[in-house]
Parts: structure tokens; C-alpha cells; sequence
């Protein structure tokens, strides 16, 4: 475990800094100046660019990932469709058990003029933790893991990062459910490869090789 920590450094630390960063803002800051802050920063380039980053987290995407990942390698797409099964199912649990009120439920007596991005449709229940972000750090997490090139690791927990700030900049979410999400993500995708690799290399299988373009692994 301690060994594939090491090898996937370049996800791992941007990763940490950017999650103790944003933690010290939490902890400093009231919800309501955190979300002033972030829907005060709004452009038209915002609005399209944080529009098309959220689709990150859809599940047509992690969807697509996964049949990209059959033509690559079966072994590898049950690995990523486990990893997202698990961690949806432990923030779908988490959102239940919280139930807690979205920014626009949370600040319905502030009246403020927020400003809100057209074709986003505004959820008012189940805001911790965000689902999206969690898809979002499971698959990229998975994608730094199956790669042979560890820098590229910085590019997708990059985009991971954007993927979680879309949701409140979207006014979707807070920050907390931002960490709280990344935090299930991370963790669901590197421990389901730990175990389930480990269980591959003892107990390899013909059809750990196959895929929908090779019969056997090379």
C-alpha cells in the first residue's frame, strides 16, 4: 500500500495541499462569506467553463470511462466500475443520513441577489457530501493508478479539483461537501485497486488479460 502511495506522489500531494488549503478556509470562514466570495467571481467564460468541468462528475462520463476501459482491458473496467459502485454508494448513504439543506435552501431568509448560471437546475436537499466531486476524484484517482506515466497524476486531480469547485460555483454545494467528497472518492478508488490487484496477482485469470480488442494479455 505504502508503495503505490509513493508512485502516484504527483496525485497525492497537489492533492493534499490543495484539500488543507480549502479545510483552513472552512474552519476560518462562515458558509455564508464562503459563498459570497465564490458566486461574487462570475464571468460569462465562468458560467460555461464550470458548466462543462461539473460534467466530470455525471455519470454518462464515469460511464464512458468505463467502456473506454473494456476495449483496454476488462481486468481494469470491473476495477473502476467497483470503485465508483462503492464510493456512490457510501455518499449516497451519507447524503441520506445528513439529509442537509443546499446553499439555496441554507440562505433562503438572506435574500441576496445570488447569481445562478442558466440550464443549471438548483437542488435544495442532500448537499453533504457532493456526489459529483466524488465521482470526479473516484475516476481520476482510478486514472492516476492505471497509468504507467505518474505525472500525469497532476493533471488529474487538477481536474478533479475543478470538477468539485464547479459544484459551488454552481451553487450547488459548499465547500465542505466539496472535502467530503474527494475525501470518499480518493480512498474508495485506492483501496478497491489495492485489494482487488493484489487479489489479481495471486490469483490471476485468463480473462484478466482480455479485452474487447485482445484475447489474451501480451
Amino acid at each position: 500500500m505504502k508503495q503505490i502511495f509513493q508512485k502516484n506522489l504527483s496525485f497525492f500531494i497537489p492533492y493534499l495541499i490543495i484539500w488543507l488549503a480549502v479545510l483552513s478556509i472552512v474552519l476560518s470562514t462562515t458558509k455564508l462569506q464562503q459563498m459570497q466570495w465564490i458566486n461574487s467571481h462570475n464571468s460569462i467564460w465562468g458560467d460555461w467553463f464550470f458548466y462543462g468541468s461539473t460534467q466530470l462528475g455525471e455519470g454518462w462520463f464515469w460511464a464512458a470511462i468505463i467502456i473506454l476501459f473494456l476495449f483496454i482491458g476488462f481486468e481494469k473496467a470491473l476495477i473502476l466500475g467497483i470503485s465508483l459502485i462503492v464510493s456512490t454508494l457510501i455518499s449516497s448513504t451519507a447524503k441520506l443520513y445528513f439529509d442537509t439543506l443546499r446553499p439555496i435552501g441554507f440562505f433562503e431568509k438572506e435574500k441576496l441577489p445570488w447569481h445562478f448560471v442558466d440550464g443549471v437546475s438548483i437542488n435544495l436537499h442532500q448537499s453533504f457530501p457532493s456526489g459529483h466531486t466524488t465521482t470526479a476524484f473516484a475516476i481520476f484517482m482510478m486514472l492516476t493508478l492505471f497509468v504507467k506515466n505518474k505525472n500525469w497524476g497532476f493533471l488529474f486531480v487538477i481536474l478533479a479539483w475543478l470538477t468539485g469547485y464547479s459544484r459551488t460555483y454552481l451553487f450547488q454545494h459548499f465547500p465542505e461537501d466539496v472535502l467530503a467528497g474527494s475525501l470518499i472518492g480518493v480512498f474508495s478508488s485506492f483501496f478497491v485497486y489495492f485489494f482487488l490487484m493484489r487479489k489479481y496477482e495471486k490469483a490471476p485469470k485468463e480473462w484478466h488479460g482480455r479485452s474487447l480488442l485482445k484475447r489474451k494479455k501480451l
